[in-house]
């Protein structure tokens, strides 16, 4: 402890910064070194990570929005956190999501020209097969305009269709590094990429809209023409397989999709050449895949530590508790929710009394647009003002390096002093910028302090994403253990200070995509 108390000392020095430079006085923030002691102790020696983690993911497995799995998770988290004793414990529903999709069954398999199991699964939202279903397959050339989907018409009956030319991957000649390096972490802060111009921006949308318009007349015309199925590569390579859903499936007033498979880039690359040749390649599927019709809400699980003397202001955590149902969407975003979870566990062990309330959220709907989060916070506004921050994890397994500031240059110093404990655990950046892509935007883009945690890429855009390798075993426990322990001490400190965080100047606010 004296070697952290000597490393806040020489970080409260160096803060303030003198008027005669041109800049504003910066405020020391209190923190407490005895509570951070408490919090690294409790959460590196007695943490309940791998537990959390091997329940929601090897017992609870997939959780897609409207699901039974989603559903599970749902009862199964606010259980655990009423166990814990933290209050005012709900599953709070926040709109209409749609129907539920689950994969129950699938087998393929390539027969000609030769046998093989065909690696692949069918995209959410989409149909079954309704038994064992067998057809050619044969490529569409990519096409320009309807017209060109006529040279088709009465020759798709029963065909597997593949729409796409093969993905070229090329091999990891230089693989990226697991962990962050601290000259990415300490670099100075890039200057912002222009935005847009107006007519640029509209030119964009326009060739968005067009691309989209031929992918739906294609969607169209193949439903017309009877096929067994419609193929589409997986993303990644080396046999892993990245599935997606279907969008317009989960929408009542739609019809259901056909069926649609995700197949390996290898095997998929592989019909694609031997139709292109000539070879004719035969396949049999059946997939069984379950609607769930009964329940059109989606839910977020919420639970809180109550504050003291300023119990009506908040600070929240949270990440989102759905998945994609490939694998158990253990790094996407088990992690981030057991973090959030151990994290509150570790408040509520060391009975710690934090001025505002702690509310920590588990949203469902991210992977489709941010919707538990963007939709709990319309359907609260009336606690904008008294939302003093919200932190979010949701990058992989990797160790916390630190935290965006999100354009919000006020909290730089605030975050430097809270986070200053965690340096020898490899906590060293607040960096300049926006992040987007997950939860804290429904927030940032509210005006409402948001904020996501900078972490170690481990194998999370290269592998695990959305994938069917995104289970227990990409989860790197001790990384994890030491995400709760930041996570813990930094909401503990912005619930204690005597003013609620910084927000954007109005000037600043920005919504990012």
């Amino acid at each position: 402890m004296r070697r952290l108390e000597g490393l806040l000392v020489v970080a409260a020095l160096a803060t303030p910064l003198a008027l005669s430079d041109g800049f504003a006085q910066i405020a020391q923030e209190r923190v407490d070194l005895g509570v951070v002691q408490l919090i690294r102790e409790e959460g590196l020696q007695r943490s309940q990570i791998a537990e959390l983690g091997g329940h929601l993911t090897d017992v609870i497995g997939p959780r897609l929005t409207g699901s039974p799995g989603m559903r599970e998770a749902n009862e199964w988290t606010a259980e655990i956190l009423r166990g814990w004793g933290l209050e005012n414990v709900t599953i709070e529903p926040w709109g209409e999501f749609g129907r539920g999709w689950d994969n129950l069954s699938y087998s393929g398999r390539i027969v000609e020209p030769y046998v093989q199991v065909l690696s692949a699964l069918p995209v959410a939202w989409t149909a079954g097969s309704d038994g064992t279903i067998a057809g050619p397959a044969v490529v569409i050339e990519e096409v320009d305009s309807v017209a060109d989907l006529e040279v088709y018409r009465g020759k798709l009956d029963g065909a597997f269709v593949l729409a796409r030319e093969p993905q070229e991957i090329a091999p990891e000649f230089e693989p990226r590094p697991l962990r962050t390096s601290l000259d990415d972490l300490l670099a100075p802060a890039e200057e912002q990429r222009p935005r847009f111009d107006p007519a640029e921006r509209e030119q964009m949308m326009q060739r968005w809209r067009r691309e989209r318009a031929m992918r739906d007349s294609v969607a169209d015309f193949l439903a017309t023409e009877g096929i067994a199925g419609l193929l589409m590569p997986s993303s990644r390579t080396y046999g892993i397989l990245r599935v997606w859903g279907n969008n317009s499936g989960r929408r009542p007033e739609n019809e259901i999709p056909g069926l649609e498979l995700a197949v390996s880039h290898e095997q998929y690359g592989q019909i694609y050449r031997n139709v292109q040749r000539g070879i004719p390649v035969q396949l049999e599927i059946d997939v069984e895949n379950k609607f769930y019709d009964d329940d059109l809400m989606a839910y977020n699980t919420l639970a809180e530590i109550p504050g003291t003397d300023k119990a009506d202001e908040y600070v929240i955590l949270g990440g989102h508790l759905d998945s994609w149902y490939a694998g158990t969407g253990a790094t996407d975003n088990a992690a981030g929710c057991i973090v959030m979870m151990e994290a509150v566990r570790i408040l509520k062990a060391l009975d710690l009394k934090p001025r505002r309330t702690i509310r920590i959220a588990l949203w469902s709907g991210e992977e489709q647009g941010l919707l538990g989060s963007r939709n709990w916070v319309q359907n609260h506004e009336d606690l904008w003002p008294r939302i003093s921050a919200y932190v979010n994890v949701d990058n992989g397994t990797g160790r916390v390096r630190g935290i965006w500031d999100q354009e919000n240059e006020a909290v730089i110093p605030l975050f430097e002093q809270i986070l200053w404990p965690f340096r020898d655990l490899g906590v060293v950046a607040v960096k300049h910028g926006n992040t987007g892509g997950t939860d804290h935007l429904s927030f940032d883009r509210q005006g409402i302090p948001g904020f996501n945690f900078i972490q170690d890429p481990i194998e999370y855009s290269t592998r695990t994403h959305h994938t069917f390798a995104d289970r227990y075993e990409r989860l790197v426990i001790d990384d994890l253990k030491q995400a709760a322990v930041v996570v813990a001490a930094t909401v503990y400190h912005l619930a204690m200070r005597d003013e609620m965080v910084p927000r954007k100047p109005p000037e600043r606010e920005t919504a990012t995509n």
